[in-house]
């Protein structure tokens, strides 16, 4: 099973905008979840007016919620 790759944009637009609340919503995961994870802090990924914004598994995603972000982790962990 593989790890899903989660990069968090902590430029300043995007930290800013709550990029802090999206790393913490994937730190505090069962460890059973979190362990399948492999969280990366990036400072750029082009989208900065429509921050927070995340990249999983190589895919942007703009305007992130950590409602949402921990939606996408439920779905793609299973």
């Amino acid at each position: 099973m593989n790890n899903m790759v989660i990069e968090i944009c902590v430029g300043t637009s995007c930290y800013l905008l709550g990029a802090q609340d999206l790393i913490r919503s994937i730190e505090e995961l069962p460890y059973e979840q979190r362990s399948r994870i492999e969280l990366r802090g990036v400072t750029c990924l082009k989208t900065c007016g429509k921050g927070p914004n995340v990249r999983i598994d190589g895919v942007v995603a703009a305007e992130m919620t950590p409602e949402r972000l921990l939606s996408i982790i439920q779905d793609k962990l299973g």
